[in-house]
């Protein structure tokens, strides 16, 4: 599940999932409905992602910045995660699309307001894009 907050320049995106690679696949769902809307229509594409960040929250922004950069430099529109392995201080993963140009660009993920945490029911998360 997810749900988009509007700021001025902002958009704050809130995950929720039952574990934490479940919530990672959220922000990639996430990314395509902002990223998608009459956008992917061309040929299928994919691309492999490596990350590696000081933290759990700071490799979700970084994740959610690194599928705002694909969709900017390579016209991506994702569509799914197709591998998906997080490690101890990262994560290698492919996530497949159409070639398309993005109606909204997103400039990238801030460290503004972010938080990841486990509750006892879900995993949680925060992080504001910039737009």
């Amino acid at each position: 599940m997810h749900r988009w907050a509007e700021h001025t320049g902002e958009l704050e995106l809130e995950l929720e999932a039952e574990s934490e690679a479940a919530l990672f696949e959220s922000a990639v769902e996430a990314m395509a409905e902002l990223l998608g809307e009459g956008g992917g229509e061309g040929a299928a594409i994919a691309r492999d992602v490596s990350l590696a960040a000081g933290d759990r929250a700071a490799l979700l922004a970084d994740w959610i910045g690194e599928i705002a950069y694909l969709a900017e430099r390579d016209g991506l529109v994702p569509e799914r995660l197709e591998r998906l392995e997080l490690r101890d201080s990262g994560l290698e993963a492919r996530i497949s699309g159409r070639a398309g140009s993005p109606p909204h660009l997103v400039k990238g993920a801030t460290y503004h307001r972010l938080e990841l945490r486990q509750d006892p029911d879900a995993w949680r998360a925060r992080v504001v894009l910039d737009v």
